[in-house]
């Protein structure tokens, strides 16, 4: 069994990246030359889908048995063949384009279908309100609707929140500059927060075997009206009082829902009763409504 859940046994990354264009895919090249990717698991087509969610849903006519749609689930079912013990998926894909709206709810449908007892986790990436594509509200839309049917879970990011998050760094630090790779790296961090192996997790031989993801959905998303989750996080190299992190996280974090039902959360730390965190965690409880389990 693999230290790390997201490797295979080969050591190469258990993960299938998928685009309608070759261009999209080129970085990707660089880690199949360095021997941590499977160069069968990109999938690549050779025309883009016109940030037209049908199709990118039903695809051209004439793309027959070697459609990017069939070729990406024969990977998918080789990679869940290479795994000890396959317990789901997190699908990665945005909301705008024909690809990652049309293709990526094609997806998720034929992964439900095809393995109906594994857990599917979307990380979807809302457009810009003022996005550059007329069609980008309605293949959001679309989208939702069939993740709503599909998935257990849908982590929702938006690009404007994620600039704005990006842009409030950039005013403490001179470093920070706002970009594409800034705002992919702030949500990273928030995933990586969410999805990394923790302790009380793992085998007694310290093994993780990914339960992460699941325990997530479990924990925050336990029937089908709360799928749609949200993360935020605050952090700091300074000094600063861990009650004025904790404050600055909770403004950030929606008490409610547009409907005026109470969001749900839980902290990513572990306290113990003699911990400062225990203690600051005690007072922020009784104002959200709190879930009991705290990865450490």
């Amino acid at each position: 069994m693999c230290m790390y859940p997201f490797l295979s046994r080969d050591g190469k990354l258990g993960a299938v990246c998928v685009d309608s264009e070759p261009k999209v895919l080129r970085k990707a090249q660089k880690l199949v030359k360095h021997g941590c990717f499977r160069e069968s698991n990109l999938i690549v087509g050779q025309e883009g889908r016109g940030s037209n969610w049908a199709y990118g849903y039903y695809g051209p006519p004439n793309e027959g048995e070697r459609g990017l749609l069939q070729r990406t689930m024969e990977s998918f079912r080789k990679e869940t063949e290479r795994r000890d013990c396959y317990s789901g998926t997190v699908l990665f894909h945005s909301l705008s384009g024909g690809t990652g709206a049309g293709l990526g709810a094609r997806l998720c449908e034929e992964i439900r279908e095809a393995y109906p007892v594994g857990h599917i986790l979307s990380v979807s990436v809302a457009p810009h309100q003022a996005g550059e594509s007329p069609l980008q509200h309605y293949n959001t839309l679309l989208c939702l609707a069939a993740l709503q049917r599909s998935a257990d879970g849908v982590l929702l990011f938006h690009n404007d929140e994620a600039l704005s998050r990006v842009l409030s760094l950039q005013s403490r630090s001179p470093q920070a500059q706002a970009s594409l790779s800034s705002m992919n790296s702030h949500i990273a961090s928030c995933l990586a927060g969410l999805l990394y192996p923790v302790h009380n997790l793992t085998t007694p031989s310290r093994i993780s075997l990914g339960l992460e993801p699941w325990e997530l959905l479990r924990s925050v998303s336990p029937v089908p009206a709360t799928k749609f989750l949200h993360t935020t996080q605050a952090h700091t190299r300074s000094t600063v009082l861990w009650d004025s992190l904790a404050a600055s996280t909770l403004q950030m974090l929606p008490r409610h829902s547009p409907s005026g039902n109470p969001v749900s959360f839980h902290p990513t730390s572990n306290p113990s009763p003699t911990s400062h965190s225990f203690a600051l965690t005690s007072r922020l409880c009784p104002g959200e409504l709190s879930e009991d389990w705290s990865p450490s």
